[in-house]
């Protein structure tokens, strides 16, 4: 059961992309799109089935679940509302660089939650080593999509697909170069004694 303590640590931005998904929903109903506004429907209670239960308190998950800061919680309903238009008005099918954006900002997300949930135990792992987990997730995550794409006929050809994988991919690497560069230690400015030496 839900209570306010519950509801005080979820994210504003959360809330926000949540309202921005029903928005597109309903925009898609407007627009005579109903199954795409039926979908977006389900999804968006995906969504909050991702977002509201209160998961720090809830024991039979695994620690690093419960670990997982509340302002990550906007990162499953970013991506589904980048890929809703792309469905809903099908936008993978035209000419642009759509599809390769969304796999690219997808796999900045999911790398975020990824490396989230690796560092979740606290122990310190070298960047380099964080690096190469997040291109190994996101290598895995695009080739599983890709077969998901393939065994319900939405995929594309050839060149769509290495492109896909590759995209994604590196948006992992960058979520994981971008928590590197944010830890990194600021560079100390020398001191006077230092000029004496």
């Amino acid at each position: 059961m839900l209570t306010k303590d519950d509801l005080r640590p979820h994210s504003a931005f959360a809330w926000a992309c949540l309202l921005a998904l029903a928005g597109t929903g309903l925009g898609l109903w407007l627009l005579g799109r109903q199954g795409a506004a039926l979908g977006t429907a389900a999804a968006l209670l995906g969504c909050l089935g991702l977002v509201l239960p209160p998961r720090e308190r809830m024991g039979v998950l695994p620690h690093r679940l419960r670990a997982l800061p509340r302002g990550l919680d906007a990162t499953p309903v970013l991506a589904t509302l980048l890929s809703t238009p792309g469905y809903g008005l099908g936008w993978f099918y035209r000419p642009g660089p759509y599809d390769e954006v969304v796999h690219l900002v997808n796999g900045v997300l999911a790398g975020a939650v990824f490396l989230a949930l690796l560092r979740a135990d606290g122990r310190h792992r070298p960047a380099r080593g964080l690096v190469w987990a997040a291109a190994a997730f996101g290598l895995a995550l695009a080739i599983g999509w890709e077969v998901f794409e393939w065994a319900t006929g939405l995929i594309g050809d050839g060149v769509d697909t290495v492109t896909d994988v590759a995209l994604t991919a590196l948006g992992a690497v960058l979520a994981a170069a971008w928590a590197v560069w944010r830890e990194a230690p600021a560079p100390r400015a020398p001191r006077l004694s230092d000029c004496r030496r």
